[in-house]
């Protein structure tokens, strides 16, 4: 026989473990097996037996087992316990985790001043929705892993099989997923708590975003030390708050340069606000930043190329006018006037304090 499934079933002999046990009646090990994977593929049978009524783990299990296929490699018995080695395959689950963990985030900094996301049932649903989105996808697209794996058996006093679930063969049998945080209720007397898998992930993206930093609010002197190269860390929402007059509008533009660039949303902004009065002074048709002798098809045409031109040309150290990262470092190329620096600086500190207050005070309402 085989040594790796003697020495299994000694153990269980020893311990006769009973987490996640499942009564199958068939008459040998290899039945079982096969009975067990055809119960999962019919939705008959759970992976997750303590969760069996946990809201939104219906959809999520669905998803994981439908790209399941095994291949039962041996499987012995010695009088009331069994093991079998199975190959089993599926999709790759394991980063679904660390894409909702970004996802949520996501959806939550960027509906952080909506008056529904103090709601916490209405952001528990939104965020079940964003982890049964990401399964989905997972489902659809990621590559297959395969993993060998060892079903334990004993027999219950009624006679039947039952398998034996341990956590690392769940793991596998889910593809690596992991269930964020999820522990299922006690028992408090003859009451056991029903856990609720959409309020666990509020949870677990409300915890990821108080998490991050807060935005500071700098002083002028503060913001002239920074690095624009930096992203600043704000959201749309955030930029919807600062914007004024013909800037109204380019939040998603500002914020998308941040994120392609290494460039802080806010020195752009401050230049464009400080340049053209907010939008509403222009030598040139829409170009609100003073960059050069000619006007732009439209405000974020001028922003992405001026956004573009100070990450690629003026902040990173191979670009030609490069001076350093600080706005002052930028001045002594941009533009002639030399408290240029100075006069967007206490624009961008303007932003910083306006968003650090609204910001950080709707953070405080999310725990």
């Amino acid at each position: 026989m085989n040594g790796i499934l003697n020495t299994i079933l000694y153990f269980i002999m020893s311990t006769m473990l009973s987490t996640g046990a499942t009564a199958v009646i068939e008459d040998t090990p290899a039945e079982v097996v096969e009975n067990y994977f055809a119960a999962l593929a019919s939705g008959q049978q759970q992976i997750v037996q303590e969760y069996k009524d946990c809201d939104g783990l219906e959809q999520v299990e669905a998803d994981v087992l439908k790209g399941l296929d095994y291949k039962i490699e041996d499987a012995i018995a010695r009088n009331d316990v069994a093991v079998a080695k199975v190959m089993v395959t599926n999709r790759d689950f394991s980063k679904v985790g660390d894409n909702y963990k970004k996802d949520s985030h996501e959806y939550v900094m960027n509906h952080l001043y909506d008056k529904d996301i103090t709601d916490k049932e209405k952001l528990a649903g939104e965020c079940l929705k964003i982890y049964e989105k990401e399964v989905a996808e997972a489902a659809d697209k990621s590559e297959e892993v395969s993993t060998e794996i060892f079903l334990p058996m004993v027999k219950n006093e009624d006679d039947d099989w039952q398998v034996l679930l341990k956590d690392d063969t769940r793991s596998a049998l889910m593809g690596g997923l992991d269930l964020p945080g999820i522990e299922a209720g006690e028992e408090d007397g003859a009451k056991a708590e029903k856990p609720d898998m959409a309020d666990t992930l509020r949870k677990s993206a409300v915890d990821n975003v108080l998490a991050q930093e807060e935005i500071p609010a700098y002083s002028v002197a503060q913001v002239q030390a920074l690095d624009m190269s930096k992203p600043s860390g704000v959201s749309v929402e955030d930029l919807k708050l600062v914007t004024r007059y013909k800037l109204v509008g380019t939040e998603e533009k500002l914020y998308e340069l941040e994120q392609n660039y290494n460039l802080n949303c806010l020195f752009l902004l401050g230049i464009a606000s400080h340049e053209s009065a907010y939008g509403t002074m222009q030598f040139h048709p829409n170009n609100v930043c003073g960059y050069g002798y000619s006007g732009f098809p439209s405000i974020n045409d001028c922003l992405d190329t001026v956004g573009r031109v100070l990450a690629k040309n003026y902040l990173d150290p191979s670009g030609p006018y490069y001076k350093g990262n600080t706005i002052d470092s930028v001045n002594r190329t941009y533009a002639a006037d030399p408290a240029w620096d100075s006069k967007v600086a206490r624009k961008v500190s303007y932003f910083y304090g306006i968003i650090s207050e609204n910001h950080n005070k709707q953070l405080e309402k999310l725990k």
